[in-house]
């Protein structure tokens, strides 16, 4: 085994086969701390005063955000894995350390619980004919099963990804090269690969059953009268959009600073465009559909959910530019294949995405729960998100300090290896 990483290493930097020093993890561990801190104690703070439903409103909508982005990243890895997908093994790591927030989202649900009165309408005022289903303790239970199996299948699918990886690294660095104590067995890497194939579609099937029935019970149950069957399939298909413009952004703004710039190509960033455009028009599609189908069957509990959105003040502003930013800007901008071949254009689209996606979240939630004037935007909303994301970028920056950033040893990964050397060599040629 031994034998094969000497092999590797001649063709990958020794600092990307174990933790790479070029990434000065240390400020981002301050600057990524500080946002979380400020974000408990903003979060805290309105809790205590007349602000406490605004705390949980933007609570909630965080919670489905990164939930949603962090499981649509391991759906992602479960797609690479299924459809053996070669082209993408140069980001595996990538998206697995944005699905490394998984595990703390399942845990951030249960706070859910202490906030229940300000959050679900129905628990001083129970609906009549729904009370066996929106109930308390049923709906605590379903949905902490669901996000139980979910994680650990996830955790699994990234645990035998990078285990015999990061096993053979340690063992390399310990004997220095000793072949017969640090080679292992021969066939635990194949046994590896074997049990991420198993899990995959594991993984993939959880997420759909998973966040239909989160979409359910923590967003359409805010509005207890209104229903959609598509609505958690429209979830689910957002919250890969969303993982999507994640992925581009966090490449975008790390293939360089981590020496992989010789291994994601601007081909990649092509590929990915050309996925971030379809699911573009998929979640379009979605709401196109179920919009169409309330507008036209015209039932007062169906449209009311929907004009209370996009016709009534002060929301309907807001509808029109998370139209514009999540399907007509990234639909007219990915027609080109010139700027999805151009990291910085593509970062700088993923993050205007995210931007949208989250502001789609909260209109989903927030005309839901929120009785005042205007639209509940402002310091406490941007601090409590700045904290799910300081959460969100130090799992993920811990995740890839820890494991190598390459997945050196799996079998598809070597086989994209092939191209990729064969696209570099004429251009080290022309460059001497």
């Amino acid at each position: 085994m031994l034998r094969r990483l000497r092999e590797l290493k001649g063709e990958i930097p020794p600092d990307i086969l174990t933790t790479n020093p070029r990434i000065s993890h240390r400020f981002l561990v301050v600057i990524f701390g500080v946002l979380l801190l400020l974000g408990v104690i903003a979060f805290l703070t309105a809790l205590s005063g007349p602000q406490a439903p605004r705390a949980w409103q933007v609570y909630l909508v965080n919670l489905l955000f990164w939930f949603g982005l962090s499981s649509g990243a391991m759906l992602f890895v479960a797609i690479l894995n299924v459809t053996n997908a070669r082209w993408g093994r140069p980001l595996k790591r990538l998206v697995e350390a944005l699905g490394a927030f998984l595990p703390f989202s399942f845990l951030l649900f249960w706070v859910l619980y202490f906030g229940r009165e300000e959050i679900f309408p129905w628990v001083l005022e129970p609906v009549h004919g729904k009370e066996n289903w929106l109930n308390l303790p049923f709906l605590f239970v379903r949905d902490g099963v669901g996000l139980f199996l979910l994680t650990v299948s996830s955790l699994a699918l990234s645990y035998y990804s990078t285990k015999k990886e990061k096993a053979i690294l340690s063992k390399a660095v310990r004997y220095s090269g000793n072949e017969q104590q640090g080679s292992g067995k021969e066939g635990e890497p194949d046994r590896c690969w074997r049990l991420q194939v198993v899990l995959s579609p594991i993984v993939g099937i959880l997420y759909g059953l998973v966040l239909t029935l989160v979409a359910f019970d923590l967003i359409m149950s805010l509005d207890p009268h209104w229903f959609s069957t598509l609505f958690g399939g429209y979830f689910f298909i957002g919250s890969f959009y969303t993982a999507l413009a994640a992925l581009v952004c966090l490449t975008g703004l790390s293939w360089k600073v981590m020496g992989l710039e010789k291994f994601i190509r601007p081909r990649h960033f092509h590929d990915l465009g050309k996925l971030l455009f379809a699911f573009c028009l998929m979640t379009g599609y979605l709401f196109y559909s179920q919009f169409l189908v309330i507008w036209y069957g015209n039932i007062h509990e169906e449209t009311k959910y929907i004009i209370h959105r996009i016709h009534q003040s002060p929301w309907e502003p807001l509808a029109w530019i998370i139209l514009g930013i999540c399907f007509a800007l990234p639909f007219c901008i990915l027609l080109s294949r010139k700027i999805k071949m151009r990291p910085t254009a593509m970062v700088a689209l993923g993050a205007i995405i995210l931007a949208g996606m989250w502001l789609e979240r909260f209109i989903l939630i927030a005309p839901s729960l929120w009785k005042g004037h205007g639209i509940p935007l402002g310091m406490i909303e941007v601090l409590i998100t700045g904290g799910f994301f300081g959460a969100m970028a130090l799992t993920s920056l811990i995740y890839l300090k820890t494991f190598p950033l390459l997945p050196f040893l799996d079998p598809l990964f070597q086989a994209e290896l092939k191209v990729i050397r064969a696209e570099v060599e004429p251009e080290n040629t022309r460059n001497k």
